[in-house]
């Protein structure tokens, strides 16, 4: 697990973030479960059957606690429970709390929690490489996306699956879900910097998206379009 603080920088000032990344296996998470999950997360762990399930729960909630642990000071990742929105989105349930939000993401190896302030809306996905998934992931691809992606300088592949992180990390933000077409979070550009992808879209042009390639997954973080993120901060993480 690491976790890396963000610097937001905007024109009249710095927003804080953090971000935690999380690899650890089933077994390293069941047995330290007792020191990061909520009395009521316990619960409903334990109804849980299926390993894959364990794992990417325990994954996420992990995540989300060592983010906001590094956050904010003084905070016993027991006393914190990542409940569930109307939209499934996570919500944050802390004593004198204040306007924190969280945004996470999984797959089955590994897991990404952002934490930021209700003032600078974020979100965030990551999805694994797999062989067959380009097929599904091309009827959510408009004409104009398709012409950008050689501007990614990434084969088709991963090209696409960047693109699918970049629109869930934006549904994320917007609080929709997948119950929004996803024609509607058209990209409009993506240019390549570096080992770092920034994109903006036709539909929503307040916000960019910021994206890599690492571990076998691609990433996205959503956030207004005006701030810098810390990209020494991605690169230290995942480079």
């Amino acid at each position: 697990m690491i976790t890396e603080k963000l610097a937001l920088q905007r024109v009249h000032g710095l927003f804080p973030a953090t971000v935690a990344i999380v690899e650890d296996s089933l077994t390293q998470l069941k047995e330290i479960r007792h020191s990061f999950l909520h009395e009521k997360e316990l619960i409903f762990f334990d109804t849980l059957k299926l390993p894959e399930v364990q794992k990417s729960y325990l994954l996420g909630r992990y995540a989300a606690k060592m983010a906001l642990s590094t956050f904010m000071d003084d905070i016993v990742p027991t006393d914190v429970w990542v409940g569930r929105g109307i939209f499934q989105q996570p919500v944050l349930y802390l004593a004198e709390g204040g306007n924190i939000q969280l945004s996470i993401s999984h797959t089955t190896e590994v897991a990404i929690a952002l934490i930021f302030p209700e003032a600078h809306p974020m979100g965030v996905d990551v999805e694994a490489f797999k062989a067959g998934q380009t097929e599904a992931i091309e009827g959510i691809i408009t004409p104009n996306e398709r012409k950008k992606l050689p501007l990614m300088e990434v084969d088709m592949d991963h090209g696409l699956t960047v693109l699918w992180t970049i629109k869930e990390a934006l549904s994320k933000v917007l609080k929709t879900g997948l119950m929004t077409p996803f024609h509607l979070f058209e990209i409009d550009n993506i240019e390549r910097k570096e080992e770092i992808m920034v994109g903006s879209f036709i539909n929503f042009p307040q916000y960019k998206s910021v994206s890599w390639i690492s571990k076998g997954h691609a990433w996205s973080i959503v956030l207004p379009g005006k701030s810098d993120l810390d990209r020494a901060a991605i690169k230290r993480l995942f480079f």
